[in-house]
């Protein structure tokens, strides 16, 4: 079976995020629903644990399960107050939303200026993310922006598809770098014929 890279997964995982996004911005209480499904993404896993060392022997059961279970029920909490409570994570979201993009878009302008001369890196590469850290930095600082959720998630929608972009680009020049570099070996035969 073939390994699924992680750095793929992460980009179309952010892909779908971005598009989701993009395609219900304008949902009245778009972030009531973001926080839901968060509060899902805590407790389910919270949920799993609990009832598998539940279920599990007492005799079969480790120290390591037990140390477990304080975290799970850490997480079953805050997941059971994020799905009824909703509403108190608005601001919260919307910070995370800011942070997150302004982070994705440093990230890429430090790889871009680390990789800028083994992979000949033009300086269009650095439109992109540039604006996804402007755009993070203007929906963290800019309180008329912030009051206006359906604008702050479109952005970010639209962030995280620059963001794919270009993680695509930076693909791209390491493709073009690797079939670019060429590796001749003389073979053996080469080396030991007699030079006349």
């Amino acid at each position: 079976m073939k390994k699924v890279s992680v750095n793929l997964l992460t980009n179309v995982i952010l892909l779908l995020a971005g598009i989701i996004l993009i395609v219900f911005h304008g949902v009245p209480n778009i972030l009531i629903w973001g926080a839901r499904v968060m509060g899902t993404t805590f407790l389910l896993p919270a949920v799993a644990y609990l009832v598998m060392v539940a279920v599990r022997h007492a005799d079969v059961r480790k120290s390591a399960d037990y140390m477990g279970v304080l975290p799970a029920v850490g997480g079953l909490c805050f997941g059971l107050v994020m799905i009824l409570k909703p509403d108190k994570f608005d601001e919260i979201l919307q910070l995370l939303m800011g942070v997150l993009i302004v982070v994705l878009g440093v990230f890429h302008v430090i790889y871009l200026l680390l990789s800028r001369n083994a992979l000949s890196i033009k300086g269009w590469y650095y439109l992109c993310p540039v604006v996804v850290v402007l755009c993070g930095l203007l929906s963290l600082l800019v309180p008329a922006l912030r009051e206006n959720v359906s604008m702050v998630v479109l952005m970010t929608g639209i962030c995280l598809l620059l963001f794919n972009f270009t993680s695509l680009q930076e693909y791209l020049a390491e493709r073009r770098k690797r079939k670019g570099v060429v590796v001749n070996f003389p073979s053996e035969d080469v080396e030991n014929e007699p030079q006349g």
